[in-house]
């Protein structure tokens, strides 16, 4: 059960921290954009949410791929805890002037990225399967 929660956890956690990681490279791709005080462009915003699929893709790969049990149930968490921290997140920004749909659209992708992310890792029964062939 401890693992399960630090894979859930840690995973989630890895996510954090690569999406903020972006940031120096996204500045570099969007000079001034990125600045505080100042809200990105809508292409600069499509790229940051381009990334942040990514990146929560191969997390909960990773999270699938390093569950101790049922893989399923490990992202199914790692689903929640994403959606509830995205929710704590932005009904605190929803009224800051960043366009509404980079919001909703990094709530809308988690799920779809978790999914994606579970089907690259494949089930514990599939990865059993292959190591026995």
């Amino acid at each position: 059960m401890l693992k399960s929660i630090a894979v859930v956890v840690g995973s989630y956690l890895l996510s954090v921290v690569l999406v903020l990681g972006t940031g120096p490279l996204l500045s570099r791709l969007f000079p001034g954009e990125f600045v505080k005080g100042r809200i990105p462009s809508d292409p600069a915003l499509m790229a940051s949410t381009g990334f942040f699929v990514v990146i929560s893709i191969c997390c909960a790969w990773v999270c699938a791929r390093f569950a101790p049990g049922d893989s399923a149930r490990a992202v199914l968490w790692f689903f929640v805890l994403g959606e509830a921290m995205g929710l704590v997140a932005t009904i605190p920004n929803w009224s800051n002037g960043w366009p509404h749909w980079y919001w909703l659209s990094w709530l809308g992708t988690w799920p779809i990225s978790c999914w994606l992310g579970l089907r690259m890792a494949g089930g514990r029964a599939a990865r059993a399967a292959a190591a026995g062939n």
